[in-house]
């Protein structure tokens, strides 16, 4: 019987081997599952930084959360360099010029008496007329204006509308709401992208409010938020609340009272208030204040010095003026000013961060940079222009 012979059977065209198919299908299944893998790893990321978001507007904060919407975006403009003062009041009628008279000169010359009665005519004939022209050997002198006093009203409430009262700056209308956007990086035991924070500013009347929310995915958030009154020398906080979320677990809010004599701390532990108190999250808005109505300030070689409470203790922060910086931002170079801040006192645990504030965007602060140790570090970027609704102009 012949052996049967069989002889392999050709591939269809266009039909891989069958040996030379698997390991292509074998990548194809790699690639698929490690795109599904990045899609769900984008999706749970962008879900958990969602929720972050959500979670550090509202969580733990007993104060009401004030709205706003924004027309238009800050543009930069040249710093101002005079203030703009506002019309001056109509001038009181004066009185009619009264002529002098010539007094009458003793024929005697030897009446000393009669010389000096008449020397004293003269002057006063000079001094009751208003309208009498100076003579020439008189030395005019002008009685320069004395700075006011402290009062207890240094820090009561002034219209939102109205000019903030300084000689040495711009005219300045507080804004109805101002919003900063920062990307974030953060190094937390390694580099640690997609955070981003936002620094807020509303106003309702004479109310404010200032927040600070930041969030890093996978890893935590944080909200700090002050609200009081827009006084007369900048912000008057009357309340500070700050809670966080730390790798998933939530800290419980740590807050400050401001009260009219003493604050309240985070402990229950009450101190006595002293004049421009500041918190965590104010002294940013009241520092562009300050730079705005008192341009001065903001020159390298300068300190600043203002008390700051926080959760545990008050302190007096020195600002220092390091230097001038150009900064490249979403929107373009940005010329800033670097203030280091720095504690009188000797501790060192607690945070205190850089600060650039931009001349030319309203003195808003366009980086924060906050240092815990060396491989520990928070670095917040303005991103974009600011957003903004202006506020109402003054009417005089």
């Amino acid at each position: 019987m012949a052996a049967s012979l069989k002889l392999p059977q050709a591939t269809p065209p266009g039909m891989p081997d069958g040996h030379a198919a698997r390991p292509q299908r074998r990548w194809i299944v790699i690639l698929a599952l490690t795109l599904l893998v990045a899609l769900a790893h984008l999706l749970v990321t962008y879900e958990v930084s969602q929720q972050m978001a959500d979670l550090s507007s509202s969580a733990g904060s007993s104060i009401k959360r004030m709205e706003a919407t924004y027309v238009t975006e800050i543009k930069q403009t040249a710093p101002p360099v005079a203030a703009a003062a506002p019309p001056a009041p109509p001038a009181a009628p004066q009185a009619p010029a009264v002529k002098k008279r010539e007094p009458k000169v003793a024929k005697a010359a030897s009446a000393p008496d009669d010389a000096a009665s008449a020397a004293k005519v003269a002057d006063g004939a000079s001094a009751a007329a208003p309208g009498a022209s100076t003579p020439p050997d008189t030395v005019a002198k002008v009685a320069e204006p004395e700075p006011a006093a402290s009062t207890p009203d240094a820090d009561k409430p002034v219209a939102a509308n109205e000019p903030a009262p300084t000689a040495s700056g711009p005219t300045f209308i507080w804004p109805k709401a101002t919003k900063v956007s920062y990307k974030m990086e953060v190094y937390y035991r390694g580099p640690i992208e997609g955070g981003r924070a936002t620094v807020e500013w509303v106003r309702q009347n004479q109310r404010y409010q200032v927040r600070l929310d930041a969030s890093v995915p996978l890893l935590g958030w944080i909200s700090m938020i002050s609200e009081g009154k827009v006084g007369a020398n900048g912000l008057s906080p009357e309340r500070y609340e700050s809670v966080n979320q730390f790798l998933f677990k939530s800290s419980k809010p740590a807050t400050l009272k401001f009260e009219e004599q003493e604050v309240v701390l985070a402990s229950g532990e009450r101190i006595a208030r002293v004049p421009d108190l500041q918190d965590p999250v104010s002294h940013l808005i009241h520092l562009a204040y300050r730079f705005i109505t008192h341009p001065n300030l903001l020159q390298q070689g300068n300190t600043i010095e203002m008390p700051l409470a926080s959760s545990k203790r008050m302190d007096v922060i020195a600002y220092d003026v390091i230097n001038e910086e150009v900064l490249h931002t979403g929107m373009g170079d940005v010329r800033t000013m670097h203030v280091k801040p720095r504690r009188l006192t000797q501790d060192k645990n607690a945070l205190l961060g850089d600060i650039w504030f931009a001349p030319s965007l309203q003195y808003l602060p366009v980086r924060i940079y906050a240092k815990w140790a060396d491989d520990i570090y928070v670095d917040m970027q303005m991103d974009g222009a600011p957003q903004q609704t202006p506020g109402d102009p003054p009417e005089y």
